[in-house]
């Protein structure tokens, strides 16, 4: 057996960093490239088309029973990862004793609660009642095309609390849904239409 001279332990370690550093570049382009790719993928997509909106409608039942307090309501959109992109609307108190309840309306309070006061109406006796959505977001950019969540959560002093939450995908063309509402009690009738504007 042949001890190794210092000349081919050198040439050894120069082929393996040559190697390394071949590998290192191949993954360092190949990562750029998708990087580049995906940002490529996510600017050329369409924005919703301004001509379009999206109406939710909904019902608020009273229940029988004795004392009523009406419900807070909070209409709202999230992306398809469930972050928030529009506030549509919240019926709440939101000066005096009613602040304190603002937080039953869970979801959209841990999110976007800090939104109160420039969104929030006052609540809605029992009643059909139609909400649109711009296709904005929140700082009144026009969202892209794609899945969303329309999310409606109500919750009452003394009450229950639901949340009806259900995808669409919306792009060109006019859809027509109805959701599942049977999870609280005073709502009813969830659907949305998303139509010419």
């Amino acid at each position: 057996m042949t001890k190794p001279t210092p000349d081919s332990i050198n040439h050894d370690n120069t082929d393996q960093r040559r190697s390394f550093l071949k590998l290192s570049a191949a993954a360092l382009a190949t990562l750029t490239l998708s990087r580049l790719g995906l940002a490529s993928a996510q600017s050329k997509t369409a924005a919703l088309p301004a001509n379009m909106e999206l109406a939710v409608n909904l019902e608020l039942v009273k229940p029988s029973g004795g004392r009523y307090n009406r419900p807070y309501v909070a209409v709202y959109i999230e992306d398809a990862q469930g972050k928030p992109v529009r506030t549509v609307s919240v019926w709440a108190e939101t000066t005096g004793r009613g602040q304190r309840y603002l937080d039953e309306v869970r979801r959209w309070f841990s999110e976007s609660g800090d939104l109160a006061p420039t969104v929030s109406s006052p609540t809605r006796n029992p009643g059909q009642y139609t909400l649109v959505w711009d296709g904005k977001t929140d700082k009144k950019a026009q969202a892209p095309q794609g899945d969303y969540y329309v999310c409606v959560e109500a919750a009452r002093e003394h009450g229950p609390y639901g949340l009806v939450r259900q995808k669409i995908t919306l792009g060109t063309a006019p859809l027509k849904q109805t959701f599942d509402s049977s999870a609280n009690p005073d709502l009813s009738g969830v659907s949305v239409d998303y139509r010419k504007a």
